[in-house]
């Protein structure tokens, strides 16, 4: 180190002398107590604390550490004054003071001051006892200067420490420069896992929220099919109840009848030989005509629950769907990570390997053959379907040609109706050249010219019939809605041109 420079860096930055009382700030810069207290209490009011030389502010007064000596000057006698540098020549420690001759006088000059230091012993070769002046590059030690003439590295390359300290700050500087990208990607996919972990929170409380609704409606109909039920029950009841009283009426009336013949027999009998002759064959005849009476048989025990029997196997059927259904809900969830389905690709179309993004080439692919494979237009399905519910996903857009949309699974592979914009099974946002429309069935809204779009989200909701897309900067802002009504399955639909590409992001 020059002169110049070690006298600066033993020197306070305030007063420009040597440091008395010493003190270290939190930033590491070191400052006479008295300085750093003046230079305070005159700019508190106005900008508060912080450093003088690298003007680090401080919330508050920072504690001030004082700096004691652990290395003490090997000239100072009487006091033990700490020492600022060590001479490696001299083998000698020095305080501010006794330092001066060699910062002036010549024959000191090739002497190396480093920081203080306590003990040379490791600076030293343990087999020479000579300061370590050179760096071995073969062995990658540092050796002294008899290692290299008499010793195990005679023939070694030798180099000198400094020259290894500046290669060794390079490849150092390099490896830390490896370690930042290395934290840049670490604090990239930790952003990544507080989005994911989000989206699970958003997800699961989504899936609940839909299973909530799909029993809750269940429950509905099972609530109401009991009632029916019961209602059947009862009305069958009523009519077998209703059979078994008239068969009891009509018994109860031929008793009686019974009964009233027998009671005008017995008058009959009693009263005058003449009245019972005149009036016997009346009543004989009706003795005759009862008895001749068909009496009505008792009902059989049962109830015709055939109603019932229907409304189960109804039930059955209708509780084999609710489960499917239910089914459906989970599996939707379980696929709510959109990825692209390599069948459909275009030969034009370079896919990543996450299956998330997708780029056009003018070169083809060595794709096999697929019948499920877009072949007239650069296009590209994701591999989940929609049939129910809300759904969201962004898509991010790199260059001039690109569409996204959404499709049915029917749409032609092949010819012009495979064309996103020109067929009615399927509906898209489309840019060409600077031109962004909305297209559907052949027919095209222009929206914007010249727009500066790179973030895209769709908004479906199937059971209302609407796909929305919107741009996506700091806020949302609509572009188009279609309105239909879906009968089948849409599945998320892509288009590149001119080697532009589309990227799939979060998916809610």
């Amino acid at each position: 180190m020059e002169a110049k420079a070690l006298e600066e860096e033993l020197n306070c930055a305030v007063c420009l002398q040597m440091y008395q009382d010493s003190v270290a700030l939190p930033c590491q810069h070191s400052f006479c107590l008295k300085c750093i207290e003046d230079v305070w209490t005159q700019a508190v009011d106005r900008d508060g604390f912080s450093c003088p030389q690298c003007h680090r502010k401080f919330n508050s007064k920072p504690s001030l550490e004082r700096i004691i000596p652990t290395v003490t000057c090997d000239h100072c006698i009487d006091s033990q004054s700490p020492a600022v540098k060590t001479c490696l020549k001299c083998e000698t420690s020095f305080c501010c003071f006794h330092l001066k001759p060699h910062l002036a006088k010549e024959v000191f000059k090739d002497h190396e001051l480093v920081d203080p230091v306590a003990d040379l012993t490791h600076r030293k070769c343990p087999e020479h006892e000579k300061i370590l002046e050179f760096f071995c590059t073969d062995d990658g030690v540092c050796v002294c200067s008899s290692c290299g003439l008499i010793g195990r590295h005679k023939s070694h390359n030798l180099v000198s420490l400094h020259e290894a300290e500046a290669s060794i700050k390079v490849k150092l500087k390099s490896e830390v420069e490896n370690l930042w990208r290395v934290q840049q990607n670490c604090s990239m996919k930790e952003q990544d896992l507080e989005k994911s972990e989000a989206e699970v929170k958003i997800l699961t409380n989504e899936l609940k929220g839909n299973l909530s609704k799909k029993f809750s409606e269940w429950r509905k109909k099972l609530e109401e099919d009991e009632k029916y039920a019961l209602k059947l029950i009862d009305e069958e009841e009523l009519h077998v109840l209703s059979q078994i009283r008239n068969c009891s009426e009509a018994l109860t009336k031929v008793m009686e009848q019974i009964k009233l013949i027998d009671e005008e027999t017995q008058n009959l009998i009693q009263g005058d030989h003449l009245s019972l002759i005149q009036n016997s064959k009346e009543l004989r005849s009706r003795v005759i005509d009862t008895q001749n009476v068909t009496y009505p048989e008792a009902p059989e025990l049962t109830l015709n629950l055939s109603n019932l029997s229907q409304l189960l196997k109804k039930w059955m059927e209708e509780s084999e769907t609710h489960h499917l259904a239910t089914g459906e809900v989970i599996r939707m969830y379980e696929l709510s990570r959109l990825t692209l389905d390599p069948k459909t690709a275009n030969k034009h179309l370079i896919l990543s390997d996450d299956l998330r993004s997708v780029m056009h080439s003018y070169q083809e692919q060595p794709y096999p053959i697929n019948l499920e494979r877009f072949k007239s237009y650069h296009q590209i399905l994701c591999s989940q379907s929609f049939c129910w519910g809300c759904h969201s996903w962004d898509v991010e857009t790199d260059g001039i040609w690109w569409g996204i949309g959404i499709a049915y699974g029917s749409i032609q592979k092949m010819g012009n109706n495979s064309d996103l914009r020109k067929t009615a099974k399927a509906w898209c946002l489309h840019l060409c050249i600077g031109s962004l429309s909305a297209c559907h069935n052949n027919n095209q809204t222009r929206l914007l010219q010249n727009p500066s779009v790179d973030r895209i989200r769709v908004k479906l909701d199937y059971d209302a019939g609407t796909v929305s897309f919107f741009q996506v900067t700091d806020t949302l802002t609509h572009l188009h809605t279609f309105e239909t009504t879906f009968t089948r399955p849409v599945y998320p639909a892509f288009c590149c041109e001119t080697q532009s590409g589309i990227k799939l992001l979060n998916s809610f």
